[in-house]
């Protein structure tokens, strides 16, 4: 009896495993094809991201090696075409003074460079030298016209013409900045009343280039240029520019340099400061420096152009060349309170007040 009840009880065991089974087949089936499924679409997606990735990479490998298409619109113009018949507009030219080099070739701008190929004329000092220079720098000249202290008024009226087809037009000078102690200025007047546009191209210039590297001041500088050939002329102006506070920057030919010294030292006083730059940029480039006495007994070999510098009048030489007395006479007539005399006097001596009023009291 109790092996009958054993064996029925592991029967219902049996069944009830039996049945579990059955019963969770179908889940487990479902989570089978569930996981499936999502590895399925885990593996799908990863492959679309590849093939798009290296899509991507072959579509940007393609763009790398194309050649780029040309920009549409009209053909470039040749850049010497500048005429209303050949550009089909009405833009007035441009005169541009082109700044050249006054020694070494190397110190030619970019701008003047592209400028000099260019333009369509060039209007030059001397048309030997810029024909030379050209050539130095590899430019095909443009028409050349001559234009120099001579003919300048006239040869402004052809070049406002050629400005007004519509032609650029370039002015240099044999060397350095045109128009500075070279031909230029009256051209470049009739241009600027005759309503056209001039535009200056920076480069070489001589005087400062000599003045920056001359160890005078420079808060402070005249340009005088070149001063007359003749002895006496050359004297009075000298004497015009004695009480100068400015550093003065002259020209002169290397011939008339001992000339030129022996007056400054005698007129400016052999003590002042003074600087002789020539050959600058070259080879031979010299700076001497010293005081007007120094130079005008070593001047150094005459070759070359020169740029003379000479340092502005001090405090102290002006105060030791200024007439008190006179000043003093002056001040007196003018019947002034003690205070406003004093200060009269010290503003006309460079003094202090101090000072100026005991000088007023010593002269009662």
């Amino acid at each position: 009896m109790m092996v009958m009840k054993q064996r029925v009880s592991w029967m219902m065991v049996t069944n009830s495993v039996m049945m579990n089974s059955l019963m969770m087949k179908p889940i487990v089936m479902a989570m089978m094809r569930a996981s499936k499924t999502t590895m399925m679409m885990v593996t799908t997606k990863t492959t679309m991201m590849m093939v798009t990735t290296k899509t991507t990479m072959m579509m940007e490998a393609s763009r790398m090696t194309q050649t780029p298409e040309p920009i549409s619109g009209p053909a470039p113009l040749d850049p010497r075409s500048r005429l209303k018949g050949q550009t089909g507009t009405e833009e007035p030219g441009t005169l541009w003074l082109i700044a050249v080099p006054i020694g070494n070739l190397e110190d030619i701008t970019l701008r003047a460079l592209r400028l000099l190929r260019t333009v369509s004329c060039i209007a030059c000092e001397d048309t030997r030298s810029t024909r030379q220079l050209l050539k130095l720098l590899d430019i095909a000249p443009p028409h050349l016209l001559s234009c120099h202290e001579h003919n300048e008024k006239e040869r402004a009226q052809d070049l406002i013409q050629r400005l007004a087809q519509g032609d650029d037009v370039a002015l240099v000078s044999d060397a350095g900045t045109p128009s500075v102690s070279d031909p230029g200025y009256p051209v470049v007047r009739q241009v600027i009343e005759a309503g056209f546009a001039v535009s200056p191209i920076p480069g070489a210039c001589a005087a400062i280039s000599a003045l920056c590297a001359s160890g005078l001041p420079t808060n402070r500088f005249r340009f005088i240029g070149f001063l007359s050939a003749k002895g006496g002329s050359r004297r009075t102006q000298l004497k015009e520019l004695v009480e100068a506070q400015d550093t003065l920057m002259f020209y002169e030919s290397p011939h008339r340099l001992d000339k030129f010294l022996n007056d400054a030292a005698e007129i400016f006083g052999s003590s002042r400061p003074a600087v002789v730059a020539r050959e600058l940029t070259k080879k031979y480039e010299e700076f001497r420096r010293g005081t007007l006495g120094q130079l005008a007994q070593h001047p150094g070999i005459n070759r070359g152009e020169v740029v003379i510098l000479i340092q502005g009048q001090s405090e102290a030489e002006r105060i030791e060349n200024t007439d008190i007395n006179a000043l003093i006479a002056e001040v007196k007539a003018l019947n002034l309170s003690p205070s406003a005399s004093a200060k009269a006097l010290s503003k006309r001596c460079h003094l202090s007040r101090q000072e100026a009023y005991e000088l007023l009291q010593k002269n009662r």
